[in-house]
């Protein structure tokens, strides 16, 4: 099985769709979203709607990992509970408090043998393994640590896709959230990236 790494979406929906219309196989790729599918872009709801149907279609083939935004974003709307956001949540099919509790549930890494994948990574003070409640794995931005896998994260915007030998680790995010680039990589069972995909943001997940 090949992964379909893709980093942080940050809205963008209309680019995501294009994203995995495009180039994603789900019969050949397991899809890992590194975090930050949420903020900043245009249509944060419509990318939550869009993430439980293919969760619910694909299951084990789609790996959620929760980063920063995820987890201020549930903060934020678990003690902002008014009529208005409620509607706004129940527009997109979204049960307020089931989508909340999902987000807050969602993993802050998955592994295999060779490949880890986080949303900021294991940072190069840190330990490894790291405990699953450790928030820095959603917040670091400290050079990564070498842990003998091949780390695979988003967080810290890049121009383009960045490989890290010392750490043997692979910078995802290219400023989706800024209006810039959505990028993925599809990255083989051994954890060898074979192809980078970027794609300009869509003028239509731009703006607030």
């Amino acid at each position: 099985m090949n992964y379909f790494i893709i980093a942080d979406i940050h809205g963008c929906y209309f680019t995501l769709r294009e994203m995995l219309d495009k180039f994603w196989n789900p019969e050949e790729e397991k899809l890992i979203v590194l975090g930050d599918f949420v903020n900043k872009g245009k249509h944060t709801f419509a990318v939550i709607e869009f993430l439980l149907q293919l969760q619910k279609a694909y299951k084990e083939k789609l790996i959620i990992l929760k980063g920063n935004n995820e987890y201020l974003f549930e903060q934020y709307y678990r003690d902002s509970i008014t009529l208005p956001v409620k509607q706004k949540f129940e527009y997109y099919n979204l049960d307020y408090i089931q989508t909340l509790n999902w987000m807050m549930k969602l993993p802050h890494h998955w592994q295999n043998g060779v490949v880890y994948a986080s949303h900021a990574g294991i940072a190069e003070d840190a330990d490894f393994p790291a405990d699953e409640s450790n928030l820095e794995e959603l917040f670091n931005r400290k050079p990564l640590k070498n842990i003998g896998k091949r780390q695979f994260i988003g967080h810290v915007v890049m121009e383009e896709p960045v490989y890290d030998e010392q750490a043997d680790a692979w910078y995802l995010d290219t400023g989706a959230g800024f209006g810039k680039k959505l990028s993925a990589a599809i990255v083989d069972s051994g954890g060898t990236v074979k192809v980078i995909h970027s794609l300009k943001v869509h003028d239509k997940d731009k703006g607030n």
